[in-house]
């Protein structure tokens, strides 16, 4: 394990699962269940009560407002822990025992974790930095469990992790239970109970098969609660969601985020992140609690009518009781006002026979005068409109002698218009022309009084002016040399540290070779020291397991068909001296396997691809099973010389298969093996020294290796020592631990030999900085000082007139002047003149157009009385038949309607005479349906009260229950329709306010989205419809290329974008710690450095927030005081 910037990652041995704690009670839930009483203000009290409560929990929700714990509850929290928890409170106090890192300065971020058990981790610790948090690790290294962790630490499900269907299924295989510790920061503005927790507190969760139980530590590690209600009351307090996909994102969410870009999704993706769904579902169950209570109200509604029902039938029972003699009288009375509501018909209908009549009457008289008087009323309109046509004439030649007096005033009138006109418009030229000219005077005035000193002025702005452009000049030259000289030292400078740059990047790119070898030595001594006990440790663990399912495998009688591997368990060397040496030669069959057929080869390659998942899978040969070795007497070489052996009898293998092997493949048989160069030359330099099948000869002691004849040849090899043939674990751990000490060593000196490369280059940087500085200062100065020289060549300099024409000016403009006065004088007499006339003018043409007007009058009134008469003379020629007509028909009616007045009086007077049989006459304004059922009802009363016999003192006290029942389901229906009421405006407020929130927050989304896109010159569109619940997302590449789906983007676009969107929705919602798995999975080496370059921005701009980004990837970020690098090694399985 290994962590940057003063952090701690720790795998430390398993100590076995922590003692089990006390399941915590089941908390009390709050029943919403309502139970109609019928009790009096204390029920009613306590359902307002309720329904107060239900509205604010609902608005509480829907806002999901982040609000610190009031006073209350801390006390009421204080009163169940009982009066020990209150006196450790008290005596509560932290010292120096207590240690946390100043920079966790807000409450909510991760401090540390400690896992144990869980997963693939049996003990690991890690140490977060306050800012910027990067988790590196290979896959497999249990990354994902780092973030899985978390989240089921802070009360989340198995299920929202996507890891396991049940939390039990985390647990270590092997193990009996599993241990997730979280400590977070309780500093900043909101601390958590601070007096009661300290400066940071922890949260344990203990898993087990059967149960799994929180405990909520203090700073000092004792326990507080082990309730999950006060652990959520703590992360509210926070501000801390785990299960937001935009705080906590995890592997696969990772890769899954953004992958379809499908509308539905988006939008739903966007309403999560910010939270605004669990707004929408409060709102929604707070609109259907308000359906419910609006149901509730008219069940109440209808109970109440029920009830005043059952008053009103006990109080007509009560009243039947009390005067059973007056109901009869009352039955009496409605036949009575029933009898003389016939008479009251029958009147009626007669007086509206006798109005019909009347009516007819008057037409028929109507009708006989028209008729009998048509030829008279026609000679008079005649006469009437003879009289008309000679008054119209008469007022027509009055009109005609009017209109021409009018016209011709109206000529005058517009006569005297345009000559006023003509006569202003020279007034006004005059007027023009003598300010012109008295302009010309003054200036003229001025000029001669300042001609003499503007004159010396502009000579000694001249002077002026030439001196200060040679000082300038000068100054320009001189700088120009100045800049010369800097930049041509500026240009040895930048040559000198091109040679160093290349030594620095030498170095470093050493430095990582030492840090990569170092840490593969680190890597094998661990896997070493856990199998000391098995001599195929030394080939890595994997090789024991492949071996152990191969036994497993082809146990019994398929063991002869077994595949052999690793081959270097079959080898050894007699003579150690020549050990190094054959291993060194077989080295590249060394970790192979044999196998007898292509089905067997199948069968292997899938099981070491299942054992090596990461890549380095051994090489499996097919090769002919044999149970005897090869006899090579015929072709094997013979040692001719001393001290020369052959190569295959230095090498012992108890199986055949594995020797055949190296006989068919390595020719081992043909290889000699010598200590004397001399000997090698010998043997391969002549041909005739060459011994028959020699292939080769190789030199150990001096790391040689010759080709015999004819094809002689001399090659240098490296013998490494050996690491699998008769290798004793302890002694290969040794060997490794002195590789390890030679690499420390020569990782000092180069570390050394880099500072001093990397200061010298720095220094030479800040001078070529420091050279550009002066350049630019002085290429400034030259700038200004040419800025001047331009401005002085440019100056406009006054110019003067001379001073006789300045004379002669002036002199006329004097006499000009005094014309225009005269001539504007001569104009304004004769403009009074004309206005005098024109206003006699104007009285004449207005006493005229009334005269006129008064004639129109006259003619149109003539009119109107001549179109009546003949309208009446028209009307008479008309209508004469058709009167005649209607006569006949009127006095068929008269007839008609007088046979029915008197059978209509002969009925009355019948209903008369039986009405009075009942009584008097009895006025009533009722109808008589409901007079007949009023009849019935006093009937049937009389009945029930003579067959029923009440007691009195029962219907009375049945009526005051019945009489108080209803008052309080009236009061309390008043107080359910008054909740009802403010709930209503309640909602509608809160959608409002919902409304306007989601518009605020995708807008901001989307600017921040555009923001980081605009990056690397993407362009992006968006579609909104909050009616369908879409977010469609149009994004445009440098490329051009138009697409609303991830899948045409590239692996570096792809990841580009959804950082980008990750970082919109990061604008929206305030979080203590940002965690981030996978980020870089489709990226490659340029376009995973920008997004890490992007996410540190995003870092370092936001202070308050805690990030910590996971990647299977070997960063290449520095660790500094803000960032911190962990980087995780395999766990032990």
């Amino acid at each position: 394990m290994e962590r940057s910037r003063r952090g701690r990652i720790r795998r430390m041995p398993s100590s076995g699962s922590d003692s089990d704690s006390s399941t915590a009670g089941p908390s009390s839930k709050r029943s919403k269940q309502f139970e109609q009483t019928q009790s009096e203000a204390e029920d009613e009290a306590e359902y307002i009560e309720y329904l107060e409560e239900e509205e604010e929990m609902s608005f509480e929700e829907a806002s999901q407002s982040q609000v610190a714990i009031s006073q209350s509850q801390i006390t009421q929290s204080q009163r169940r822990t009982g009066p020990n928890m209150s006196q450790r409170v008290n005596n509560f106090s932290l010292s120096s025992e207590l240690p946390i890192p100043t920079a966790f300065d807000r409450c909510g971020k991760v401090i540390s974790m400690r896992l144990t058990n869980f997963m693939c981790h049996s003990n690991l610790f890690i140490e977060f930095g306050p800012n910027i948090n990067f988790l590196v690790g290979n896959n497999g290294s249990g990354k994902s469990a780092v973030i899985t962790a978390l989240a089921l630490g802070l009360t989340s499900s198995a299920r929202a992790t996507n890891r396991a269907s049940s939390i039990q299924k985390l647990i270590k295989n092997g193990e009996a239970s599993a241990t997730i510790a979280i400590t977070l920061s309780n500093a900043g503005l909101r601390p958590f109970k601070a007096d009661l927790f300290g400066p940071h507190l922890t949260v344990v969760r203990q898993i087990r098969h059967s149960s799994s139980t929180y405990d909520l530590q203090d700073a000092r590690g004792r326990s507080v609660s082990k309730k999950v209600a006060e652990i959520r009351r703590m992360l509210l307090c926070f501000g801390i969601n785990v299960e937001n996909p935009i705080f906590v994102l995890n592997q696969e969410a990772a890769r899954e985020f953004l992958k379809e870009l499908e509308p539905a999704s988006n939008y739903k993706l966007l309403m999560k992140a910010t939270q605004l769904d669990v707004c929408t579902s409060s709102l929604t169950e707070c609109h259907a609690q308000r359906r419910h209570f609006t149901q509730d109200l008219e069940q109440l509604e209808k109970k109440r009518d029920v009830v005043a029902k059952q008053v009103e039938a006990e109080e007509e029972k009560v009243a039947m009781l009390r005067d059973k003699e007056m109901v009869k009288v009352k039955l009496e009375q409605c036949r009575t006002k029933l009898a003389w509501m016939a008479v009251t018909n029958y009147q009626t209908e007669l007086d509206n026979l006798e109005h019909s009549v009347k009516l007819i009457e008057n037409k028929k008289a109507k009708l006989e005068q028209t008729t009998s008087k048509k030829e008279t009323t026609q000679a008079t309109l005649t006469q009437q409109l003879s009289e008309f046509e000679a008054t119209k004439n008469q007022i027509l030649a009055t009109y005609k002698v009017q209109d021409e007096k009018l016209r011709a005033a109206k000529r005058s009138v517009q006569d005297l218009l345009l000559k006023s006109s003509g006569i202003k418009a020279q007034m006004l030229n005059a007027e023009r022309r003598m300010r012109e000219d008295q302009h010309a005077y003054a200036e003229c005035e001025k000029l001669i009084g300042n001609y003499h000193a503007d004159f010396n002025r502009v000579k000694e702005q001249r002077e002026e002016h030439s001196h200060k452009m040679e000082a300038l000049k000068k100054q320009v030259a001189e700088s120009e040399e100045i800049i010369a000289r800097l930049r041509e030292e500026q240009q040895q400078i930048k040559r000198e540290i091109n040679a160093v740059q290349e030594r620095v990047e030498a170095v470093k790119n050493e430095r990582q070779q030492l840090h990569k070898a170092k840490q593969n030595i680190s890597w094998e001594i661990e896997a070493l020291s856990r199998n000391k006990s098995n001599k195929l440790s030394v080939y890595g663990e994997q090789a024991i397991q492949v071996v152990h399912a191969l036994r497993t495998q082809y146990a019994g009688s398929n063991a002869h068909r077994m595949p052999r591997g690793p081959l270097g368990q079959y080898i050894s060397a007699p003579n150690p001296k020549y050990r190094d040496l054959i291993e060194n030669q077989l080295m590249a069959c060394l970790r192979s396997y044999i196998v007898s057929s292509d089905r067997e080869r199948q069968s292997l390659r899938t099981l070491l691809q299942n054992k090596f998942p990461g890549g380095n899978m051994p090489t499996i040969i097919t090769s002919p099973f044999t149970d005897r070795v090869y006899d090579v007497s015929r072709n094997k070489v013979r040692p001719t010389t001393p001290n020369t052996t052959v190569l295959i009898d230095e090498i012992s293998c108890d199986d055949p298969v594995v020797m055949n092997y190296l006989i068919d493949m390595l020719r081992i048989e043909t290889v000699l093996v010598t200590e004397s160069k001399e000997i090698a030359e010998f043997l391969t330099s002549d041909t005739e020294n060459v011994p028959p099948h020699l292939s080769r000869v190789l030199v150990p002691n001096l790391g040689l290796e010759y080709i015999p004849s004819p094809n002689y040849a001399v090659y240098s090899t490296r013998i490494n020592p050996a690491r699998y043939i008769h290798i004793n674990v302890d002694d290969r751990i040794r060997q490794l631990q002195m590789e390890q000490g030679g690499l420390q060593e020569k990782e000092a000196s180069l570390e050394i030999d880099y500072m001093q490369h990397r200061r010298q280059l720095e220094n030479t940087h800040q001078e070529i900085t420091k050279k550009s500085a002066m350049i630019g200062q002085h290429q400034a100065k030259n700038q200004r000082a040419m800025q001047q020289i331009m401005e002085l060549q440019n100056f406009d300099y006054q110019e003067l007139p001379e001073y006789d024409r300045l004379k002669s000016h002036l002199a006329d403009s004097g006499e000009k002047i005094e014309k225009c006065k005269e001539e504007r004088e001569q104009l304004q007499q004769k403009l009074i003149e004309l206005q005098e006339s024109k206003a006699e003018f104007e009285a004449a043409e207005a006493a005229e157009k009334r005269s006129l007007e008064g004639i129109h009058e006259k003619l149109s009134t003539l009119d109107t009385e001549t179109r009546e008469v003949e309208s009446k003379i028209r009307s008479l020629d008309l209508h004469y038949e058709e009167n005649t007509r209607n006569l006949e028909k009127t006095l068929q009616l008269e007839r008609k309607l007088v046979g029915e007045k008197a059978a209509m009086l002969r009925d009355l007077e019948r209903a008369r005479s039986e009405a009075e049989k009942f009584g008097e006459f009895v006025a009533t304004t009722q109808s008589e349906e409901k007079i007949k059922e009023s009849i019935s009802r006093y009937k049937s009363k009389i009945k029930q009260v003579e067959q029923l016999n009440y007691n009195p003192e029962e219907v009375e006290r049945g009526l005051a229950e019945l009489r108080e029942d209803l008052g309080l389901q009236a009061r309390h229906l008043a107080v359910v329709d008054s909740v009802i009421k403010k709930l209503r405006m309640a909602y509608h407020q809160r959608a409002q306010l919902f409304q306007r929130s989601r518009h605020h927050y995708f807008t901001m989304v989307q600017f921040q989205f555009e923001q980081a896109l605009a990056m690397r010159q993407f362009k992006v569109s968006f579609e909104t419809s909050d009616k369908e619940k879409t977010w469609k997302i149009n994004v445009y590449p440098p490329s051009g290329n138009e697409t609303s789906n991830t899948r045409s983007l590239s692996g570096g676009e792809r990841s580009f974008t959804t950082v980008s969107l990750l970082k919109g929705l990061w604008s929206t919602s305030d979080h203590p710690f940002y965690f981030l798995d996978e980020y870089d999975v489709f990226t490659d080496e340029v376009n995973r450095k920008f997004i890490t370059e992007i996410l540190i921005g995003e870092g370092l701009e936001w202070m308050s927030r805690q990030y910590c980004f996971l990647t299977p990837q070997d960063t290449r970020v520095e660790a500094s005081n803000l960032i911190t690098v962990h980087k995780l090694d395999a766990p032990e399985r």
